[in-house]
């Protein structure tokens, strides 16, 4: 022995480790290793603990024993066993996950600090069990409070069931006691029994057979029926004494058996009232009708509906006859609305139940009302007058009369001025001559010709060289441009004569690989049509046969297109002048 260890003998014929019993190790490291390459066992001073590692010492590696006695603190991530028995205080500062299909707590009292608990955590779709506390009472049936899913209600009732039950409980409805139950409806299908029963402002106490005066008792229907159907005999017993007193009082009368009477003729009559009928008969528009003790005059319908006649748009029409019955009635339509016209001849209409006819006064015209007078009055100060209906009217030195101004030094209008001639002395006009009529066809002194006109007749007169000229930018956006528009001079025929493309900026950008030159806003004749090369810097000139009229007010345009000479091109940079000269016949 060494230090407690008693080296082991080496068995002949194995190789293996002799049985070692009883020894101790002393005077080592705190590191043990178990085998050559297994495990280590170590003592962390720092940690104040032992460690189970694998062979590189720091891995920590699970230990597996039949039990495990803790007398400390047990710290440890993942804890696997069959059961585990914990006599002491147990503390899980972090969340607890139980999987299991049954959790057991056997206390006297089990307090919870959570203010909310969830059950059935992690229910999806439809729920297909009931959910709640299950009271455990030995031989009795247990207690259910909860939701029932079937039913839709929180329920409260006994049965058979468990805490491990699933589905839908078999339960019977349970009493319950509470001091108040505050709800919008309280349903009950068997005995619903009350301390008191309360309005708000008056309260009951109870039911009773026998009717009494109080405000705090309901008498059932037997007791409302017993009170009155007492008072109903005691009155009857009365009113038959009444009218047994009655009889005998008439009885004992000295009766006139006569009785007299007369009608509105003042002429006097008299029935016998032993042995005649006094017949009561409805005149003009009245029926009588006799009942068992009683007559009954009615007055005679007419030929009248009943109901209400005449409204905002009619008035009632009435019929009446000799009696003063209204015998036909109807209604009239009266006018709703006033239609007004002013000098413009414009019809406006005044809705006579709402609106306002206004009358307001105009140029120069003041009105005014008092009380039932309108007043149209003429202002003392008269501007702007169009027309005045005078022999003369003479403003200072200028005079008109019968439609002629004379003595104005000048004269200003702020809108048109319409003549039927307008003379300097000598020469007098008469009309103005637009660019549709054209100068060649008023070639007299009498008319002034428009701008317009003008530049028309110069444009298609100048000479037999008559020219559109436009310059175009490429900028990424057009594929095409207008040099002009061809005039549309009744009876002339326009031939193009020349093209002239003057590229002073190169063209390119957009695939773009020539240009083409087409009458009718690019959809006519084809005039030109340009090869590669003719879209760099350069003049092209293409003179032409006057093979083809071109379309009169239609353009004449520039298409850039790509290397098929017909599809579209786009061009981001470049700068072309084109030029059509042209000629007309007649």
């Amino acid at each position: 022995m060494k230090g407690g260890y008693e080296y082991p003998q080496k068995l002949q014929g194995e190789n293996k480790m002799a049985d070692v019993k009883n020894f101790g190790l002393k005077g080592i490291s705190n590191d043990v290793q178990l085998g050559k390459s297994g495990g280590r066992f170590k003592w962390v001073s720092a940690s104040d603990r032992y460690e189970f590692t694998g062979s590189d010492g720091s891995t920590l590696k699970a230990i597996r024993a039949g039990n495990v006695d803790v007398q400390g603190s047990l710290l440890s991530n993942d804890i696997t066993s069959t059961s585990i028995s914990i006599n002491g205080d147990a503390t899980i500062t972090g969340d607890l996950t139980v999987n299991g299909s049954t959790t057991t707590v056997s206390s006297t009292n089990t307090t919870i600090a959570d203010s909310i608990l969830e059950l059935a955590t992690g229910t999806t779709g439809t729920p297909a069990n009931d959910v709640g506390l299950v009271i455990e009472r030995g031989d009795s049936d247990n207690v259910f409070m909860g939701w029932d899913e079937s039913e839709d209600k929180v329920v409260f009732g006994t049965g058979t069931f468990t805490g491990s039950s699933t589905g839908s409980l078999t339960y019977t409805a349970a009493d319950m006691q509470a001091a108040a139950i505050t709800g919008t409806d309280i349903t009950g299908t068997g005995t619903v029994q009350f301390g008191s029963l309360s309005d708000g402002s008056i309260t009951v106490t109870a039911f009773q057979t026998t009717l009494t005066d109080s405000d705090t008792l309901i008498g059932t229907s037997g007791a409302v029926k017993d009170y009155v159907d007492g008072e109903v005999t005691t009155l009857n017993s009365a009113i038959s004494t009444a009218n047994t007193n009655l009889k005998a009082y008439v009885d004992g009368l000295d009766r006139d058996d006569d009785l007299a009477f007369t009608g509105d003729d003042a002429t006097g009559r008299t029935l016998d009232l032993d042995s005649g009928t006094l017949t009561i008969a409805g005149g003009t528009g009245i029926t009588s009708a006799s009942g068992a003790s009683s007559v009954t005059l009615g007055l005679d319908n007419t030929a009248v509906s009943a109901g209400s006649y005449g409204d905002a748009s009619t008035v009632a029409t009435f019929t009446v006859d000799a009696q003063g019955r209204i015998t036909a009635a109807g209604t009239a339509s009266i006018a709703t609305s006033l239609t007004i016209q002013s000098d413009d001849a414009a019809d406006n209409v005044v809705a006579l139940a709402s609106d306002k006819l206004k009358i307001l006064g105009g140029s120069n015209i003041t009105t005014s009302n008092s009380a039932d007078d309108l007043t149209i009055a003429l202002d003392s100060t008269i501007s702007g007058l169009t027309s005045v209906s005078a022999t003369t009217l003479t403003d200072g030195t200028a005079s008109i009369s019968s439609g002629a101004i004379t003595g104005a030094t000048s004269v200003t209008a702020s809108g048109t001025v319409q003549f039927g001639s307008l003379s300097d002395g000598a020469v007098t006009l008469t009309a103005f001559t637009a660019e549709g009529t054209g100068i060649s066809a008023t070639d007299n002194d009498t008319t002034v010709p428009t701008s317009a006109a003008v530049k028309d007749y110069v444009d298609n007169n100048a000479g037999d060289g008559l020219v559109m000229r436009t310059s175009f930018t490429a900028d990424s956006t057009e594929n095409s441009f207008d040099i002009g528009t061809v005039p549309n001079v009744s009876g002339r025929t326009y031939y193009a004569a020349r093209v002239i493309l003057n590229v002073t900026t190169g063209i390119s950008g957009g695939s773009v690989d020539g240009m083409l030159v087409k009458d009718n806003a690019g959809s006519g004749n084809t005039l030109a049509a340009s090869t590669t090369n003719d879209i760099a810097i350069g003049t092209y000139v293409v003179d032409l046969p006057f093979a083809s009229a071109l379309t009169k007010n239609a353009a004449v345009s520039v298409a850039f297109v790509q290397a098929n000479g017909s599809t579209a091109a786009v061009p981001t940079a470049g700068v072309v002048t084109g030029v059509v000269e042209y000629k007309y016949t007649i």
